[in-house]
């Protein structure tokens, strides 16, 4: 900072307050000299700590009561200005500004002679929790057990400012610097308790440590930290093994990864179900409830809000997890058995071969009609029938000319091309069972009039998302969405279209430990996006501690794997999924063999490894035969049923209609 610039600031300074320092002698060389080593101490604090690589310095000062009781506070403000380096990173300085919470680093100072000045100081500004380094000057006290020392760090303490350090004059030539540690071996959790942290020698004008600011929250000493949340697979589950149980799923191996690194026991609070309900109400009432009486933070999917305002009444950690919402669809009825016959080809397909063999029999007629010695075989339409289906003609039936012969090749090769293609694309159904073609897209699920469940309380966001979803589309799930996939993949093969709103993880676990998944089809395209975090009250202090944890878990590749360990099952084959033992917590999810389901069901959807065609599968060929049987008995039955005159005179119309 240049030094025309320090002088104006402090000249800026010097006009706030009136100045009476030549009242009580504080001019004098012992007061002179008293405020000089004030300045230093302090000086070395805002340089060597973490406050001396911030960018923003936030000044307050304040003096409560007659101005006599903090004489030199503003003499002691100038002389620290000028005081710090000309050199160095620049500074935004704000003198006695409002603070609003914001979500970075800074640095703090505060001048106050009293508890009384430090109290109407804070309740201008918003505590900024673990992200400010804050100095504290106050003149009054002379001893760190005096009752205004005990109330000021039990005021940071609620306000969650903990980098904190507060100097004391303690004596004519002593400063102390005091602070507080809420979990320590020395004493109760949460309690308040003055610690004298440092000491500044007067003689070498130098502070005894150099960790100005010590760690308050690397370790929780065992404390007892509670967490208010819900069973929910696969986000947390308590396991009670033997011994003090264990937590599964994605969010409780994270929870379980922090207390262990934080060495914190972990308290629960359970929520029921109006409290879980209550958190989709944007304002976030319910966690003045919870933080104010059950819990110091929670969990449950929660997602992130960036534009989260000052009215919510909670903080939030940075995102954990990314949650996708999508649509699970239950799928339509299979091909029927005669659908299957014309699988392998496009209708359009079909029609152009109808077209040209009806075109090759008129061409016939014609031939037959105009040209009756013609060279042709015996029953013609019969042979060409032959032909297109693999046959062969007799050697004598064969045409004698090149031209004849030439499109009976011509048409044998073609044939050959349709039948080949035809075998692939049959023994492509038989052996995979295809199905109907289930909706790709969202828009194809909303064009075909799916109904669409999910969970209460998601109304006004999917409609928000989707504008173009009609009301009359949606319907509440009774129960869960891992209660719900065994009745909607009983749905599938019917002509039911059903589909689930939810979050891409259920499906994933549910798909991890029941088979019956493969009943079910997830559409790729998502809904939206949501980030999952952690909860705590306004301006926690453990925003800070949160963050850090996760950002820990993701440098390491923690989370990646809990989420393949409970997740990534929506991304195998069919025939490669891993299934895992299902996890057993509240019987109302019920997935664990789904006593719903026979025996004959769960046999139905378990995975087929003998690759053999079955009775099922080929039964478009059994009912083609079985009516052509039946069709020539009827024929057979109506030959000897007719009289013998009306049998001959038929005989004889045959005969001549063919030349014969």
């Amino acid at each position: 900072m240049q030094w025309w610039l320090r002088v104006a600031i402090c000249f800026l300074l010097a006009g706030t307050v009136p100045r009476v320092i030549s009242e009580t002698g504080s001019g004098s060389e012992s007061g002179s000299e008293l405020v000089s080593g004030l300045a230093k101490a302090l000086t070395q604090v805002l340089v060597k700590s973490e406050m001396g690589q911030l960018n923003t310095l936030y000044i307050y000062t304040h003096i409560s009561g007659p101005a006599a009781t903090g004489l030199h506070l503003e003499e002691l403000l100038s002389r620290l200005l000028v005081s710090l380096p000309a050199t160095g990173q620049a500074r935004q300085l704000y003198r006695q500004a409002p603070m609003e919470y914001k979500p970075y680093v800074h640095a703090v100072l505060v001048l106050v002679n009293d508890f009384r000045s430090l109290a109407e100081i804070y309740g201008r500004i918003r505590a900024t929790q673990d992200l400010s380094h804050t100095l504290i000057y106050m003149s009054l006290p002379t001893v760190a057990d005096d009752d205004e020392v005990q109330l000021a760090l039990q005021l940071l303490w609620r306000l969650s400012v903990l980098n904190v350090g507060l100097v004391l004059r303690s004596g004519s030539r002593e400063l102390i610097m005091v602070s507080y540690f809420p979990f320590s071996p020395d004493h109760s959790c949460k309690e308040i308790k003055v610690s004298v942290v440092n000491r500044f020698h007067w003689d070498s004008k130098i502070w005894a440590r150099s960790d100005y600011f010590p760690e308050k929250l690397d370790n929780f000493h065992g404390c007892r930290l509670t967490c208010a949340t819900w069973e929910d697979m696969p986000y947390l589950v308590w396991r009670p093994d033997s011994g003090s149980g264990s937590f599964v799923g994605i969010e409780g191996a994270l929870l379980q990864f922090m207390a262990d690194n934080l060495n914190f026991s972990v308290g629960l609070y359970w929520m029921n179900k109006d409290e879980v309900l209550a958190t989709f109400d944007e304002s976030g009432s319910i966690f003045d409830e919870i933080f104010g009486q059950h819990a110091d933070f929670s969990l449950g999917g929660f997602h992130f809000k960036p534009s989260a305002g000052s009215e919510i009444p909670y903080s939030q950690s940075t995102y954990y997890f990314m949650s996708h919402i999508m649509l699970v669809t239950n799928l339509q009825s299979a091909y029927s058995a005669y659908e299957k016959l014309a699988f392998p080809f496009a209708p359009l397909l079909w029609r152009a071969i109808a077209v040209v063999l009806i075109l090759a029999c008129l061409l016939l007629g014609v031939v037959v009609r105009r040209w009756p010695k013609q060279e042709l075989p015996p029953h013609p339409y019969y042979q060409l029938l032959v032909l297109t289906m693999g046959g062969n003609l007799l050697d004598r039936f064969l045409p004698r000319r090149l031209p004849g012969r030439l499109v009976i090749l011509t048409w044998l090769l073609s044939s050959l091309v349709l039948r080949s293609g035809y075998q692939s694309g049959m023994y492509q159904l038989l052996r995979q069972d295809t199905q109907r073609n289930p909706p790709q897209t969202i828009a194809e699920v909303l064009a075909q009039r799916f109904t669409i469940q999910l969970a209460e309380g998601n109304e006004a966001r999917i409609l928000a998302s989707l504008p173009e979803l009609q009301p009359s589309q949606l319907v509440e799930l009774q129960g869960s969405e891992l209660q719900s996939f065994p009745v909607l993949a009983r749905q599938s093969g019917t002509a039911a279209r059903l589909a689930i709103l939810t979050p891409y993880e259920y499906f994933g676990y549910f798909r991890k430990v029941h088979p019956m998944s493969r009943r079910l089809h997830l559409v790729r395209e998502r809904i939206y996006t949501q980030q999952l975090a952690f909860y705590v009250r306004r301006h926690s202090h453990l925003v800070g501690v949160l963050n850090k944890q996760i950002q820990h878990a993701h440098a390491h590749g923690f989370l990646e794997h809990w989420t393949r360990q409970y997740v990534s099952a929506v991304d195998e084959a069919d025939e490669s999924v891993s299934r895992i033992a299902t996890t057993a917590y509240s019987t109302l999810d019920g997935i664990d063999g789904d006593p719903r389901l026979s025996e004959a069901e769960e046999q139905q959807v378990a995975p087929v490894h003998q690759n053999v065609l079955s009775m099922r599968e080929l039964a478009a060929l059994f009912w083609l035969i079985l009516w052509a049987n039946i069709v020539a008995v009827l024929v057979f039955v109506l030959e000897l049923l007719m009289p013998e005159d009306l049998y001959g005179k038929m005989k004889g119309f045959l005969c001549r209609k063919h030349g014969k």
